[in-house]
């Protein structure tokens, strides 16, 4: 399958919103402009970002996983392909009905207030009009029962629901709980649907590279903090690129080797090139300056801190996973 389309390098992006004006603490706090400390940190700024560029410039082919779009930049240009399909979405969909009916009941008690009710039958045409067009959306036969089943069994709790101004705990998990081996069949084949459509653009992209720029590949997931472990694409991309695969498990590795990284809470493509081209020149500097090469992949006062609060608590940092609850 063929790139879906080429565009110069720095291609089109969502425009930035306008800074919040700073707050009367923040200006109190900050330094003014024109001081000289202020001038001297904007140079380093600035020359940071300028080695970054060049960086991120000779470095060879990086792929952005953004949302359902794969780009690739290589040699000077930029390639587009699909994440996922249209279906993926479909899927996406259906299963967050049953979820947002849990959301939207779990915490009601006793009559339903009215936010709830207008909610509610706001959702009722929602359902029986999404469950209308099912049959046109050319599915394979179980997964259109699926749906069918699902849509259904949502509509039937909000009529019941309505028609009683009421739910009841057990009303609720018994509804929910019957919809969870659908919910679960749902999210199989909707990881399913983007890993084979990235599988078929990525191999595509690889068959028109050489040994020495698929040895060089990496990329990057525009991942929020919350779906971060066990992201598909990075999971994806550990196995394709020869990274350490955690699965379910994965969460993200300052390793300076590492070829897979997520950019967390950021569908921006500009960001998630520059987050690769920060992770090489900051092991490297931090190579040079410090003697390890993950010192600057942790906050420069993170050891200090630590120590610091060691001291003024009189405990120490435990390591994950052993905490009590």
């Amino acid at each position: 399958m063929p790139p879906m389309a080429e565009c110069p390098v720095g291609g089109p992006a969502s425009p930035s919103p306008p800074p919040e004006p700073p707050s009367e603490v923040a200006r109190t706090v900050a330094l003014e402009r024109a001081d000289p400390l202020s001038v001297l940190n904007q140079a380093f700024r600035d020359a940071y970002a300028a080695r970054r560029e060049a960086v991120l410039s000779r470095m060879g082919p990086v792929i952005a996983q953004i949302d359902d779009v794969l780009i690739l930049r290589k040699g000077g240009q930029r390639f587009e392909a699909p994440a996922r399909t249209r279906r993926y979405h479909e899927y996406k969909a259906v299963t967050h009905v049953p979820l947002a009916l849990h959301v939207l009941l779990a915490s009601q008690q006793d009559a339903l207030d009215d936010d709830t009710r207008t909610r509610l039958t706001t959702l009722r045409g929602l359902i029986t009009a999404s469950a209308t067009s099912l049959d046109t959306r050319g599915l394979p036969a179980e997964a259109l029962s699926r749906q069918h089943r699902m849509l259904g069994a949502s509509l039937a709790l909000v009529d019941s629901v309505l028609a009683a101004n009421s739910v009841t705990r057990t009303q609720l998990s018994t509804f929910i709980h019957a919809q969870v081996p659908d919910l679960l069949k749902n999210a199989e084949d909707s990881a399913r649907d983007q890993i084979d459509t990235m599988h078929a653009s990525v191999e595509a992209w690889k068959r028109q590279m050489t040994a020495e720029e698929r040895g060089q590949l990496r990329a990057v997931v525009a991942a929020s903090h919350m779906s971060r472990p066990g992201n598909v694409a990075a999971q994806y991309f550990s196995i394709t690129l020869g990274d350490t695969w955690e699965g379910r498990f994965h969460e993200e590795d300052p390793q300076p080797g590492k070829r897979v990284l997520s950019s967390e809470a950021t569908f921006d493509e500009p960001a998630a090139f520059s987050l690769l081209a920060t992770h090489v020149l900051d092991a490297r500097t931090s190579r040079g300056i410090f003697g390890e090469e993950t010192r600057m992949a942790r906050d420069l006062l993170a050891d200090a801190a630590e120590r610091i609060l060691a001291d003024m608590f009189h405990t120490s940092p435990q390591p994950p996973g052993t905490s009590t609850p």
